[in-house]
Formats: structure tokens, sequence, C-alpha cells
């Protein structure tokens, strides 16, 4: 996998179960509308949406692998579209299941918007120093890190245009539907924790190759934050707004003179003040966050629910 992670419906607006449960075909026969073969609220099962990821996986090596081998970085594109958007998409259409829930297609608040940005500013520097930190144990290839280097680098605004499209808006669309769209939403039931860590490790996984084993855990981790504040938020968009703002922020620093001397050593740790500032930007997008309201199907959300008021009222006999 040749790019690096380095590589509408309104919130106030319920849906599904929470408009009544979903409605029945006409006539009264039938499984509900919006329903896939499994699934009691419009989403689908663990087991499928693991099944469906390892299919995509497949897919995406056995032919957008060849892709990108015979037509270079225009056949990287389109195999982030075709074997990744594309059968997300026709999983939600084909299976129907209720694509808002599914892929969270929910508008997130000004908070979680904010809260997201904070996080990502402040946990990529932090995911900087675990790479770094995982050097000392698997060191970086230089040739690895040159071929990285020759990528996200833009010598033309043109380039930097491009590589923008290919890098940054492409992969935060495509990967987010099937990553933190249909896996995290079809394994919800698992729990918080579960859930993001699973998430995170088959994002990392997703990005592994024979040459790049020093990339999971760096990915995973990266993963992980971004499946947390989907999850939180209840909205895909939060998630898409953050990797395009890491694998951007990565290329235009590749690309600007002041800063491309940061990925000339992979041996270099990141600058020791920074940390704490990051720690502390990171804490305020989880604080900003967690302002928000609780995320769906989460015991938090339930009691924070009104209750209806008992009837007091009295007939006359």
């Amino acid at each position: 996998h040749a790019a690096p992670m380095i590589r509408f419906g309104s919130a106030s607006e319920p849906s599904g179960l929470e408009q009544g449960g979903p409605r029945r075909r006409a006539g009264g026969g039938g499984p509900p509308e919006g329903l896939g073969a499994s699934g009691t609220d419009g989403v689908p099962d663990p087991g499928i949406v693991v099944g469906f990821v390892a299919l995509v996986a497949a897919l995406f090596l056995l032919g957008g692998v060849p892709l990108q081998l015979r037509y270079g970085e225009r056949g990287l594109l389109a195999a982030q579209w075709l074997f990744l958007f594309v059968p997300a998409v026709a999983f939600v259409g084909l299976g129907r299941f209720d694509a808002a829930r599914t892929l969270s297609l929910r508008r997130p608040s000004a908070s979680a918007v904010a809260g997201s940005v904070a996080l990502i500013a402040g946990a990529v520097p932090l995911v900087w120093l675990l790479g770094w930190l995982q050097s000392f144990v698997l060191p970086v290839p230089g040739d690895v890190v040159e071929g990285l280097r020759e990528l996200v680098t833009a010598e033309s605004r043109g380039r930097l245009i491009w590589l923008l499209v290919l890098l940054a808006v492409s992969p935060a669309v495509c990967e987010e539907i099937v990553f933190r769209g249909v896996l995290l939403s079809g394994t919800r039931r698992l729990g918080p924790a579960r859930l993001v860590v699973l998430n995170g490790a088959v994002f990392g996984v997703f990005h592994l190759s024979f040459e790049t084993a020093i990339r999971f855990l760096p990915t995973a981790s990266l993963g992980i934050v971004i499946a947390w504040a989907v999850w939180r938020a209840g909205s895909l968009w939060v998630g898409v707004l953050m990797h395009l703002l890491n694998n951007g922020a990565i290329v235009v620093l590749a690309s600007a003179p002041a800063s491309s001397d940061l990925f000339a050593d992979p041996d270099a740790p990141p600058p020791l003040w920074l940390v704490p500032i990051a720690a502390t930007v990171l804490g305020i997008g989880v604080r900003l966050l967690r302002a928000g309201p609780p995320p769906e199907g989460s015991a938090s959300r339930e009691s924070h629910a009104p209750r209806p008021r008992p009837n007091t009222s009295f007939e006359a006999p």
C-alpha cells in the first residue's frame, strides 16, 4: 500500500430506531426496510464487517497493487476509489443496511470539529515520538525513508495540489468509509475499548508490507485516535477531517524548504519541547469531544435520555 498514513443528516435529526424504529414494507410483509441480512438496527454484525474488510484487503492486494505498479500514482488514485470506496458503498447498498447509521453520516457539532482538530494536532507529534522510540528496536531502512520522502515531496504548486489529492483527500474519504464507517459501526457492540483498539489494529495491518513493517505501530496508533474521535462524535466526517489534516500536513511539511529536513533523518527525535505541548493539545481535544452528547448506544447516553413523566391526573368516576 503505497500511500502513507503517511497513508448528512443533521446532528439534531433522529434516525433509525430513534424515529420509532425501521419502517416496514407496504402490506406488513418481509423484513423492515433498510435492514440487511443481519443486524437488528440497520447495521451489519461484527462477523460480517470483518469479512467485508478482509475481502476489501484481498481486492486491494490483487487488484490495487498491480494497478499501482502499472500506472504509478494514477493507479494508486484509481485503486483507492475502485477497491475501497466503491466496495463500501456497494456493501451498504446491496446489504440494504441503513447508510446513515452504518457510515455514521451525521453532521458533527462545532465542539466535535474543534476537538478532532486539536486531537490530531496533539497526536501526531506523540506518534512521531513513538515511531522514534520504535526505531531503537526496528531500525528504519534508509531506502524506505527515501522512497516515502520522494513520494510526499512536491517541487511545484501543481505537484503539491496533485499530491494533496492523491495522498490526503483521496485516502481521507476512501479509507475512512471502510474503517471508521463500515468497520467501526459493525463492531460498536464490542464496547469502546475493544472497538477502537480493533479498528486501529486492522487499520495498521492494512498499511503493512514486507518493506514497511515499521509503519504498523504509528499507523495503528493514529487509527485508534481517529476511531475514538469518530465513535465519540458519532460522525464519520471528523475522521475524514483528521485523516486529511494528518496526511496533508506531512505533504506540506515535506515539500516546504524550511521543514523538509524533518524527513531527512529517520533517526532524529522530535523536538522535546513539542512533546508537552502536544500532550496538552491532545487533552484539550479529548475534553472538547467529551463535552458533546454521549455516543449512540452507550449507557451514559441512555441515562441522559429524557424519562417519561408519570401520569398523575385522575379521571372522575
